[in-house]
């Protein structure tokens, strides 16, 4: 017998277990006590096992220390890379694609690819794949045996297959909110983590048309070493390629500085392999065999061996990374290996005549050997956009394409936000027994179906029409699920003092001011209003909603009527009825009641707006007021000046619709304007509003100063809310026609007297501002060949022109991804609609040619540019996550202390975020805190700030803590990033941030420090202190001071 002795790294865990070894095996000397004690040893064993695995669960492990192959330090190592590029839906939907469906359309079938993936590499240990899109995973793997994961598990162990980036997309970088790319980041890192125990340390974006600063810092903060992609522009990748500049340090923010710096390698000629050697799509196959005609093996691995070396000619180290794969590539895996076994097995045969060291790798086993080289690379500031492939090809169109569904996916992040907010304060904060599984699982819903519309041909616009009604689809189905949990939680939340929960549901068509549920004041009932505040701090909203009668009274939760104003519907939008208007004090990630009833003679009735018809009188101006702004406008409803009453300051501004017309291509270049690429046919918009409108109405009351202009293409509303420091301007556009055989491109272009010199700046992914210059790239000596076009550069959440001299500032805030530029002196202009009559050629194959009415928000603020931050950063935050409004037409009680409701004992700081409040039905909760300033942009806001996790939930105590990164699966402990030396340092180098560390002492202040810009991720657990009973939520109630 052996005694074999092995410990778990989770503790002394002791297992001794009784071999019985052939040899060493008497039978006849083996009594009955001795058999018991083996089998005992042997019970207790697996016991022990069982529960050291389980705790394991828990520790990342590495997916790339296994099989790991030689690296020379003498002669090129070529890293041949074998991926499949699977876009979560493009031409076909993704489920068409993960199927295998409509193969005329595209021959691709995911599923197949993975099925074929795992024979080939179970057949030769050397094999390597890497995968990256877990949306399509994830189908997989549930469909497999218990068996097959388990085998699965073990390539994935061994370092066969890794999984790179691993999100459940591979995410659009200009067109998607940072809050969503983390969450659809998240979804993947846990199903990885869950299932394998892994995390990834690599970015994978190698289709995505541009890059951000903020992608790169996003990526830095999940504990990613390196950050691979393939398209920049073409001028700057000449450059590059000549000069050896392929990789470098990208350090995403200017505010974490090196914190932010990742290690970035722009790929050789796209993502697929080297010409010829495309063997499943029909290239010539390897023939070694001598018993054949045409034996061409080593041909085919001398023209591979040159590529490789003409690849390695651009990159600084001994090492060169070759990919091989393409789109839905290796649905035939055995057909690619078998013809790359032949030439790395030739290769090496002839390694003396070659002098090559050429392997399946990986990105994490290149980055590694790059890493070892030890050298200092240059280090990059700026970003990567806009992207062009060719002198008449800029990609920037697609910052605007489909404007609709961009709208929508960024409302589905507002629906998605209140639903996971209130579900965790109900479910975990409150620690609410039951099954909550199936509330649980229709977030989830919602929250893939988010995953995969970041993804790049998703929101982005840039997918056919009918996968775009899929996307949309997804969306709503989770939508109407995640609803049903908003009215659930906000009912029982409710429900133990009102007596039962009551019927509560949203109005999905407030966008088009329907909403059934207020119909119950025609015959005289009241409507039970629930409005939700999503964000952790207390705000005040002006909320509006349609009504079908003008006479009401709405009524707060302690029995008080409250200012309120009610306006016809303009006629132009096609419905009759009136919009209520009122503001709404809400409390911090709660709620509060109100209630709306016909007008009775005991209460204050809302006001009815008058409405004032202006006729074009050019010796007549009009203005909008309050206690920040006065707005000064002409008979037409005009922009004349905007003075702030704060900084007594007067700024000139005009607006006008206007319009490009779409390039079908001309004598320089069969180029047209399309989905992707923004070509303009001349240089110079054309007005696509007439000076005049067909009405102006102007309304004031005790709200909302409003005045509404109608043409045939466009209707805009004008609005100034009482204690608004901003103007709100809605566009509702008509679909652009297109009879006169022209497609156009429709922008909102605002001129003011600011001397803003030819620079302006945008957001990047919603986070931090990028300077933009006229004609002008930072990195290269930009040759200009598309003048407007290539000046245009995304806006996800804000964009500014500011005049130094004048000390001003002018901010416009956007609802949805947008396009931006400045091309002349104080003027910026935004792209609005695009409907282009032809396909641009980059394979979606037919042109952009939507036709919807599309409704739009922007915001405006003037102000000093020192103080400008500390009004657009809450309104950008306001803008995108706007409260929640639930209704009901049954009866409620008034009972002040039951009807206001948050879970907060202590609101954030006013420049922290609450980004993440998540919670699984076991108790799990991931908290994300961000400071939402940068740096330098405030002189109090930008300053560091700090927040006691122990003291933010009413009623509660952490019972655990632990700091992970931004992906939420690796503890901040165990992260451990490779270090890279930057030629120039411009700016003192950061030391690494202290992670927090759990002192274990329950109730102690937890504090945490948040830089500017900075997000910080904790798990933690809750308990009730001990001066809490264990009771339902809403017996807790903090009641507002109003």
């Amino acid at each position: 017998m052996e005694a074999v002795v092995s410990t778990q790294s989770t503790g002394v865990v002791v297992c001794v277990i009784i071999a019985l070894n052939s040899h060493s095996f008497i039978p006849h000397i083996i009594t009955e006590r001795m058999r018991t004690l083996i089998l005992g040893c042997l019970l207790a064993c697996i016991i022990l096992t069982v529960d050291a695995a389980r705790l394991n669960k828990h520790i990342p492990k590495p997916q790339h220390k296994a099989h790991k192959p030689t690296i020379s330090s003498e002669v090129l190592n070529i890293h041949v890379v074998s991926h499949t590029h699977d876009d979560v839906g493009w031409l076909k939907t993704v489920d068409e694609y993960f199927l295998g469906a409509n193969m005329s359309i595209q021959t691709a079938g995911v599923q197949y690819v993975l099925d074929e993936v795992i024979t080939c590499l179970l057949e030769n240990p050397d094999r390597k794949f890497i995968y990256v899109e877990i949306a399509f995973f994830m189908r997989w793997w549930r469909e497999q045996t218990p068996e097959l994961q388990e085998t699965v598990k073990t390539l994935v162990a061994n370092g066969q297959l890794e999984f790179i980036n691993g999100g459940w997309c591979m995410n659009d970088e200009a067109t998607t909110n940072y809050e969503a790319v983390i969450n659809q980041m998240t979804i993947g890192h846990q199903f990885l983590f869950d299932n394998f125990g892994v995390v990834p340390t690599i970015g994978w974006h190698i289709d995505p048309f541009g890059h951000s600063s903020m992608q790169a810092s996003i990526f830095a903060r999940m504990g990613f070493n390196a950050f691979f992609f393939s398209r920049i522009d073409y001028q700057d990748y000449a450059l590059r390629t000549e000069q050896q500049r392929m990789e470098m340090v990208w350090r995403g923010s200017h505010s974490l500085g090196s914190e932010s710096d990742i290690f970035t390698s722009v790929m050789f000629a796209g993502y697929c392999p080297p010409d010829g050697f495309f063997f499943e799509w029909g290239d010539t196959p390897v023939n070694d065999d001598p018993r054949l005609e045409n034996v061409n093996i080593k041909q085919r691995s001398e023209e591979f061996i040159a590529d490789a070396r003409q690849r390695a000619a651009s990159y600084r180290t001994n090492n060169v990374m070759v990919p091989f794969g393409c789109d839905f590539m290796f649905m035939n895996a055995n057909m690619m290996f078998k013809n790359m076994d032949k030439m790395i097995n030739y290769i090496m045969n002839n390694f003396e005549k070659y002098n090559v060291n050429i392997f399946y790798s990986t990105p994490s086993i290149y980055i590694d050997a790059v890493n070892k080289a030890n050298l200092s690379w240059e280090l990059k500031l700026d970003d990567f956009f806009p992207y062009a492939d060719c002198p008449h090809c800029v990609w920037s169109g697609y910052f605007t394409s489909r404007i609709a569904l961009k709208g929508y996916v960024r409302s589905r992040n507002m629906l998605l936000s209140s639903a996971e907010t209130l579900y965790s304060t109900w479910a975990s904060i409150n620690k609410i027994g039951g099954n909550t599984t199936e509330l649980y699982d229709d977030i989830v819903t919602l929250r893939q179906a988010m995953g995969v519309a970041q993804h790049h041909d998703a929101v982005s616009g840039t997918e056919q029409q009918h996968v775009a009604d899929d996307y949309a689809k997804q969306l709503s189905v989770g939508s109407v699920q995640v609803e049903d949990v908003i009215s659930q939680v906000i009912g029982n939340i409710m429900s133990p003092i009102i007596g039962s929960a009551p019927f509560l549901s949203l109005c999905p068509l407030l966008n088009e001011s329907i909403c059934a549920e207020t119909d119950a004041l025609l015959n005289g009932g009241v409507v039970t209003l629930v409005v939700y505040n999503s964000l952790a701090h207390a705000r005040t909203s002006h909320i509006t909603i349609p009504i079908p009668i003008p006479g009401v009274t709405i009524v707060n939760s302690t029995g008080i009527a409250i200012s309120a104003q009610v306006i016809e519907i303009t006629p132009s939008f096609g419905k009759d009825g009136y919009s209520l208007v009122f503001p709404a004090t809400l409390p911090p990630l709660g709620f509060t009641t109100f209630f709306i009833s016909p007008n009775k003679t005991m209460y204050d009735a809302a006001e009815l707006a008058e409405e004032i018809i202006i006729k074009p009188d050019p010796d007549i101006t009009f203005t909008l007021e309050n206690d920040y702004l006065t707005v000064t406008l002409d008979s037409n409803g005009n922009f004349v000046t905007v003075y702030n009453k704060e900084t007594e300051q007067s700024m000139n501004l005009t607006q006008q619709y206007m319009y490009y017309i779409s390039s079908v291509g001309d004598a320089e270049s069969d180029q047209a304007s399309g989905a992707y690429i923004f070509r303009p046919e001349y240089e110079t918009p054309t007005a696509y509003t007439t000076e005049t409108p067909d009405t102006v109405t102007f309304v004031k009351g005790p709200e909302v100063y409003q005045v509404t202009r109608v043409w045939p293409e466009v209707t805009q509303v004008i609005r100034l809310y009482t204690g608004a420091n901003y103007i709100e301007i809605e566009h509702t556009l008509q679909p652009i026609d297109v009879s006169d055989g022209l497609g156009k491109e429709v922008i909102n272009k605002y001129t003011t007297n600011l001397s803003s010199n030819l620079t302006w700046y945008s957001d990047s992914q919603g986070i931090e501002f990028e300077k933009r210059i006229k004609n002008f790239r930072p990195s290269w000596n930009y040759t200009v060949v598309e003048p407007v076009a290539s000046n245009y550069y995304p806006m996800d959440t804000a964009a500014y022109i500011l005049d130094e001299d004048a000390d001003m500032q002018f901010t416009i805030l956007t609802d949805r991804s947008r396009s931006v530029a400045s091309l002349a002196v104080g003027e910026i202009e935004s792209m609005m609609y695009r409907r282009c009559l032809v396909d641009d050629g980059r394979g979606v194959g037919e042109p952009l040619n939507e036709t919807y009415v599309v409704t739009m928000i922007e915001r405006l603020v003037f102000s000093k540019p020192a103080q400008s931050a500390a009004i657009f950063r809450p309104a950008a935050l306001s803008i995108a996550h706007q409260p929640t409004l639930v209704f009901n037409n049954q009866s409620i009680s008034l009972k002040s202390d039951i009807l206001t409701y948050s879970p907060m004992a202590t609101p954030l700081p006013f420049n922290v975020q609450l980004l993440s409040l998540d919670s699984d039905p076991y108790g799990n909760v991931l908290i994300r805190l961000h400071h939402i300033f940068a740096a330098g942009e405030d002189s109090v806001f930008s300053q560091p700030a700090t927040v006691d996790l122990n003291a933010l939930f009413d009623g509660v105590v952490i019972t655990s803590v632990e700091e992970m990164t931004l992906g939420s699966t690796l503890p901040m402990s165990d992260l451990h990033r490779l270090s890279w030396n930057v030629n120039e340092e411009t700016q003192e180098k950061r030391a690494p941030r202290e992670f927090y560390k759990w002192t274990g002492e329950l109730g102690a202040p937890i504090l945490i420090e948040i830089e500017p810009t900075d997000i910080r991720t904790f798990n933690v657990s809750f308990g009730f202190s001990e001066t809490t009973e264990n009771v339902a939520p809403s017996h807790r109630v903090n009641v507002l001071d109003d």
